[in-house]
């Protein structure tokens, strides 16, 4: 892709005249923060377009099959795809642009014009973007490459005070937004319809979720950047898992981070075991776990509004990576049962069958979600609202003079 293309669309759209027009971004499968605040915005009276935009056919056709508006971005469609960015008010994302757009450099160019809005994906104890220069090489493109497509949103959604100086660093962005992730509103309320798209388990699941008899524990570990030696990466510790569960008459469910997008199907492994592929949307499930385990992924903050316990890797800072888990990113608040491989199962015998920490988590999560959980979205449909009038106004503005 040769620069002069590059450097005119994102010329071109900064120029353009926008249209009221939405597009949303999200990951390789219709999940996470952007699936919930488009649904919430299509089921809303309003004066503006909104449209999911996905590099993935079979996303598109499932979205099709339920008359939800998106748009394929492919080779056979970049022009129209380019006509369409270039004319777009808002771009809300909720990872990395660079991977809902394939990196794609021409396509990130013409939605330069755009307001760009990133409702991330969860409350962080990694060092993210900006602030994982001083640890990774900046001159490697593929690192570059993401920094810069994140580091351009013009605001970026914060779930608490605590947080903002950790999101204004990370991304650049002088506006910072207070509000609920919208995926966390289905652990607080029963979710509809449209948002079981890509939530879709197989009935052997579905019923081990159901059966009341035994306990529910979901394993979740982080996405690793590079190999990793923790005891969570092992397949051991995953037979010990399940072994402990089993003893304490509860069920395993296996679920990997997203990225892994090609991690094999959703399956029982064993009647007690349960992989669940990384890309299914979860979180309409979620308030049926009645113990979350993990290394130190973002999931578990989430998890805190089921009211249910955490498990998670007793790791210090620098034993693992430089630059993560790095908990002093959060407040410094107790909140889940810390575990080694030599305690792992009498933490999780604890935390099942003696639970003590439920105030501590209570305490953690009011520090960490500011506003009711349950109104992320509606809040959120009013950002839209305001950042496609002032986009289109100001795209209109201009002054005559005479001489």
């Amino acid at each position: 892709m040769s620069n002069e293309i590059i450097q005119r669309l994102a010329s071109l759209s900064q120029k353009n005249r926008k249209k009221r027009r939405v597009l949303f971004f999200g990951r390789e499968e219709f999940s996470d923060n952007t699936k919930y605040l488009f649904l919430h915005a299509l089921a809303q009276e309003k004066d503006f377009e909104v449209i999911w935009c996905s590099t993935q056919p079979e996303l598109i056709n499932k979205l099709r099959q339920h008359d939800l508006p998106c748009h394929l971005i492919n080779n056979e469609t970049s022009l129209e795809c380019i006509n369409l960015f270039l004319s777009a008010a808002v771009a809300v994302f909720s990872v990395n642009p660079s991977q809902s757009l394939n990196g794609d450099e021409a396509l990130f160019a013409s939605l330069q014009g755009a307001r760009h809005i990133q409702l991330w994906h969860g409350v962080s104890v990694k060092h993210l973007l900006l602030k994982l220069m001083p640890h990774m090489d900046v001159l490697s493109y593929d690192f570059r490459r993401p920094l810069d497509f994140a580091s351009r949103a013009d605001c970026v959604l914060s779930t608490s005070s605590k947080l903002d100086d950790f999101f204004n660093e990370s991304f650049a962005a002088r506006r910072i937004i207070r509000a609920g992730y919208p995926r966390n509103e289905v652990l607080v309320r029963e979710p509809n319809k449209h948002e079981m798209i890509g939530s879709e388990l197989p009935e052997a699941l579905l019923q081990a979720l159901k059966n009341k008899r035994r306990k529910k524990i979901l394993f979740a570990p982080t996405w690793q950047r590079g190999h990793s030696d923790l005891i969570t990466s092992s397949p051991d510790f995953l037979m010990k898992l399940i072994q402990a569960g089993d003893r304490l008459n509860a069920d395993i469910f296996i679920k990997s981070h997203p990225i892994y997008v090609e991690a094999g199907a959703t399956r029982a492994l064993s009647r007690q075991a349960f992989y669940i592929n990384p890309c299914t949307d979860l979180y309409p499930w979620m308030s049926h776990f009645d113990l979350l385990v993990t290394d130190y992924s973002s999931i578990m903050f989430d998890f805190l509004l089921t009211g249910n316990p955490v498990m998670k890797l007793k790791i210090e800072l620098n034993d693992h990576r430089s630059f993560e888990p790095d908990y002093s990113l959060i407040p410094s608040l107790d909140f889940a049962y810390d575990f080694t491989e030599e305690t792992f199962a009498s933490a999780m015998r604890q935390a099942l069958l003696n639970d003590t920490m439920r105030p501590e988590r209570q305490a953690m999560c009011d520090e960490l979600f500011e506003t009711d959980a349950d109104k992320a979205c509606a809040s959120l449909f009013n950002l839209l609202s305001h950042e496609v009038d002032a986009c289109v106004a100001g795209g209109q503005r201009f002054t005559v003079e005479q001489y």
